[in-house]
């Protein structure tokens, strides 16, 4: 008896199971199965151990001859490096690495630098793609390697001259992302643009001229995905008052695929940011039973919350609408913020509204898709130009650093293949509208 009770019981588990999974909604934990983790589980984290390298080429004597903002960002790097982590060092880089004599006390080295100490090594000039490839040889296993440099091309845009120093850069960092994919690891970058007063010589090619106000400067985190995330959260690079004094804008890249988001890192919202009369959401929170329309209005809006601090992207990257894609494409992503705080968000611990919207005589869809691209922001292309100039380029402008940027990226876009290259994507079926 107790032998058939056992049994009628088990039966009754497997039957119910075999229902919950046929009668999920369309769209419940779709796409690729590489699900982001909800941003309340502990983030893969891995303490590197950190390498700065000062590129110190006659051009970076001039955020060095003042008590400038680039003293202040370099000391605050060191500081916070030396403080949270073991065995921080720091080099000089240009046609080799080189020790830093003046690197024996760490506290000290921001107050002894200077033009004269900076002199080690060849300083007439630099290659940085010879730069990168030197420091991404000494970059494996929990290593960081921190480079500080203006990230000019010593290349002029003459017939393929700057196109094959970028593609120079690219097969550089590909084999770095291969290097740590064949162990099992992604690899990342992190790409600031920092912004210093200067006083010295500007280069414009070989052309010295003397130069005093702002330019931009760059620091180039290289290293394991996990190792960077921990720098993000330890070295408060999302603070400039309390991060890195002069830090402008950040690019975060890594070799990680198409994440997927199911209903632990979204859920459609029922109240505000929506005009429809009402909407039942599934069961899941994530998709949408039905929608009662209002047709007094021009367009249906409705929004979704999403908790995505897992990914390794900047916030900013993250609330530019320009970044998305959405589909079908009457639908259009009209408000992106993480200010809003509504009851169905609290979910999250840090959450992002995203609200849709689509013309009422533009045809309703019953799945749509949103699409966190991987591309480069748009701020690289204004801060860069490609001809030499006869004067002083723009305060916040380096020659081909889109260029270089394109370079680094394009060994990211390369290894992630066709399939892999959004950040993430979202999909939410609607059952009904009325």
């Amino acid at each position: 008896m107790q032998r058939k009770s056992l049994a009628l019981l088990l039966l009754i588990a497997v039957v119910g199971a075999v229902i919950f999974f046929i009668s999920r909604p369309a769209g419940h934990r779709s796409g690729n199965g590489n699900y982001l983790p909800p941003d309340t589980a502990t983030m893969n984290t891995a303490k590197p151990v950190v390498r700065i390298y000062l590129e110190n080429s006659g051009s970076m004597d001039g955020f060095v001859t003042l008590n400038t903002q680039f003293k202040n960002a370099l000391g605050h790097l060191i500081a916070k490096a030396d403080g949270y982590y073991d065995d921080t060092k720091i080099f000089f880089v240009n046609d080799d690495i080189y020790d830093a004599p003046i690197c024996q006390d760490l506290n000290n080295f921001v107050l002894n630098l200077n033009t004269t100490s900076m002199k080690v090594g060849h300083t007439g000039s630099s290659d940085i793609n010879h730069i990168f490839k030197q420091l991404l040889d000494h970059t494996q296993g929990d290593t960081v390697s921190v480079l500080v440099s203006d990230c000019i091309y010593d290349v002029d845009n003459v017939g393929n001259l700057l196109s094959a120093a970028a593609s120079s850069t690219t097969g550089t960092f590909m084999k770095a992302i291969r290097k740590y994919q064949n162990k099992g690891k992604e690899f990342g970058v992190i790409f600031m643009q920092m912004e210093s007063l200067f006083q010295g010589y500007h280069y414009e090619g070989n052309m010295p001229m003397m130069y005093y106000g702002k330019r931009p400067y760059y620091i180039v985190m290289m290293g394991g995905k996990d190792q960077l995330a921990d720098m993000v959260a330890h070295m408060e690079l999302e603070n400039t008052s309390t991060g890195m004094p002069g830090l402008r804008n950040k690019f975060l890249m890594s070799s990680e695929k198409t994440w997927d988001l199911d209903q632990q890192t979204a859920r459609v919202l029922t109240s505000g940011f929506t005009n429809a009369r009402r909407i039942h959401p599934a069961h899941d929170r994530i998709n949408i039973h039905n929608i009662v329309t209002d047709q007094k209005q021009d367009d249906l809006k409705f929004a979704v919350g999403i908790g995505v601090e897992q990914l390794f992207v900047d916030r900013s990257y993250l609330l530019d609408t320009a970044n998305y894609e959405i589909s079908p494409e009457q639908y259009r992503l009209v408000t992106l913020t993480d200010k809003a705080k509504f009851s169905e968000s609290d979910y999250f611990v840090h959450p992002i509204i995203m609200q849709l919207a689509v013309g009422n005589t533009q045809g309703y869809a019953p799945e749509i898709t949103i699409k966190l691209k991987n591309r480069i922001p748009d701020w690289v292309k204004q801060s860069s130009y490609d001809k030499h100039l006869t004067g002083y380029p723009a305060p916040d402008q380096s020659y081909a650093l889109y260029e270089l940027v394109e370079g680094i990226y394009g060994a990211f876009h390369n290894v992630r293949g066709k399939t892999g290259q959004d950040i993430f994507q979202l999909k939410v079926t609607v059952g009904r509208y009325e």
